[in-house]
């Protein structure tokens, strides 16, 4: 019975199908001679690799792909960076080194441009002597109760004054006057002598208030005074008045 059934399995499996078998399926067999039955499933060919596409020429100007999420500030951060070079020191030194001798400091700070003024001259005094500012006073005082103003001080015409004074006194011409100066003098005379015969002689060159500087000079000079045989020593002085 076997051996019947045996050959007739055989012819049944090696007849041709009605429809032929796809080329593609191949008919896979063992060692042991065992046959497998064969499949109608075509064989999945490997997918054909896709050609890359290549990368899209970028445009002129750039489009950023995304919208950064946060918006960069400006303000400087509290945190202390971990670099040690950019560490600052918090804490305030307790006292200033005291600069030395070798070390000039200089401020950034502009300088106020100091302005000097250049004082006013001196007042000129006359250079008189006490028994000259007197007699000065005396013709200064008479001219403003007369309406004029007070009179200037002049060395200059103190000391022409005086040298005129010093020739009067030797030469014994001391009265004298013009529209602007005026002389007097005697044995012994004081301001007070030779401002009453100025004002006696000369007036109107004392009151002229047009006239506003004065310089007064007096000096004096010994001489003899012989009356027959008898002579007697004496002092003359001179007084003189320059006006301008």
């Amino acid at each position: 019975m076997i051996l019947v059934i045996t050959p007739i399995s055989w012819i049944l499996l090696h007849q041709p199908q009605n429809d032929e078998a796809d080329a593609s399926i191949p008919i896979v067999t063992r060692t042991d001679d065992t046959y497998v039955t064969p499949t109608t499933k075509p064989v999945s060919n490997p997918p054909t690799p896709k050609p890359s596409t290549p990368p899209a020429t970028p445009s002129a100007t750039p489009t950023p792909s995304a919208t950064p999420t946060r918006t960069p500030t400006t303000s400087p951060t509290d945190r202390p960076t971990s670099s040690p070079t950019e560490r600052r020191m918090t804490t305030a030194p307790t006292s200033r080194p005291t600069p030395t001798g070798d070390r000039t400091t200089t401020s950034t700070q502009p300088k106020p441009t100091e302005t000097t003024t250049a004082p006013p001259p001196p007042v000129d005094d006359g250079d008189m002597s006490a028994d000259e500012l007197q007699l000065f006073q005396m013709i200064d005082n008479a001219r403003q109760d007369n309406g004029c103003a007070p009179l200037k001080r002049d060395s200059d015409l103190s000391d022409g004054a005086g040298a005129d004074a010093t020739q009067r006194a030797a030469s014994g011409n001391t009265n004298s006057f013009s529209s602007s100066s005026s002389t007097a003098g005697g044995e012994k005379w004081t301001a007070q002598d030779a401002f009453d015969q100025m004002m006696a002689q000369s007036r109107n060159t004392i009151l002229n208030c047009g006239l506003t500087t004065l310089g007064v000079g007096t000096d004096k000079a010994k001489y003899k005074d012989c009356l027959l045989f008898i002579c007697s020593n004496k002092t003359r002085v001179a007084w003189v008045a320059d006006f301008t």
